[in-house]
């Protein structure tokens, strides 16, 4: 099974409040993390039974720019790669501006899969 999927499993949706940000009103970077670790938790449900183990194999996170209080967040998720060994992550964070998407970060999440049988 070699299969390439580029589709959107899921958009999660959050407002950034005065518990998750700091002094300067900056949402805080474990906040995100948090946020984009659970979105791609619930894309990978799915594929639960043929992970290897719980959790990822890699990870990368690249914050590109800051979200402030009362920022409306949206983070999409994207299956890149999916075969007989592996399922790798996009995870694209952004918010709407009037004109574009000011993309916050970007992550990518890689995990083993179980061979069938």
């Amino acid at each position: 099974m070699n299969t390439f999927i580029n589709t959107s499993n899921q958009l999660l949706q959050f407002t950034v409040n005065k518990k998750q940000v700091s002094k300067k009103n900056v949402l805080k970077t474990s906040i995100l993390y948090d946020k984009v670790e659970h979105s791609a938790n619930l894309s990978v449900n799915p594929f639960k039974e043929n992970l290897i183990e719980d959790g990822f194999k890699s990870f990368e996170l690249t914050i590109l720019n800051d979200a402030y209080l009362n920022d409306k967040l949206y983070i999409k998720n994207n299956i890149k790669k999916y075969n007989d060994s592996e399922l790798e992550l996009k995870v694209t964070v952004y918010k709407k501006s009037e004109r574009n998407q000011d993309i916050i970060c970007k992550a990518t999440f890689g995990y083993s899969l179980e061979k069938a049988s």
